[in-house]
C-alpha cells in the first residue's frame, strides 16, 4: 500500500491510480466504508461497491488535469476538499467538481466520502 502521510501525496496517488486503471492500487486511497457519489445516481458504499464503480469506467477515460483542491480542516485527523478535475476520454473532455472528506488514519490519508458532479460552464 502506497504511503500518503500529506493530502498532496494522496491526491497525486488517486491520480497515478485512475490512469493506470489498477483497481487495487485505486482502492487502496479510500477508507474501507467509504462512500461515493460519482458520474451517476446511485450512492457507491464501501470500497468492493466503489471498486465496481471504477470498473465501469470507459478504458480511455483519464485525469488530464486535478490542480490541487481547496483544504479545510474539520479536526486534526479530517479534512474536506473541494476542487475541479478534467477528465478526458480519448479527445473528449469530461468537466467535473470533486470533493473529498479525508480522514488520516495510521498516518496515512484516506478518502472516506467522495463526490464527483458534472460541470457546466467555465
Amino acid at each position: 500500500m502506497t504511503a500518503t502521510p500529506t493530502v498532496e501525496a494522496l491526491l497525486a496517488e488517486w491520480m497515478a491510480a485512475f490512469n493506470a486503471h489498477d483497481l487495487d492500487r485505486h482502492m487502496n486511497v479510500y477508507d474501507e466504508n467509504a462512500m461515493l457519489f460519482g458520474g451517476n445516481d446511485q450512492l457507491h458504499l464501501g470500497r468492493q461497491n466503489i471498486r465496481t464503480y471504477f470498473g465501469g469506467r470507459p478504458a480511455g477515460m483519464r485525469v488530464k488535469s486535478y490542480p490541487m483542491p481547496e483544504v479545510r480542516k474539520v479536526a486534526p485527523d479530517v479534512v474536506v476538499t473541494g476542487g475541479h478535475v478534467d477528465f478526458v476520454d480519448g479527445d473528449t473532455p469530461s468537466p467535473y467538481r470533486m470533493t473529498w472528506v479525508l480522514v488520516r488514519k495510521a498516518g496515512n490519508w484516506r478518502i472516506a466520502q467522495h463526490h464527483g458532479s458534472p460541470r457546466f460552464g467555465k
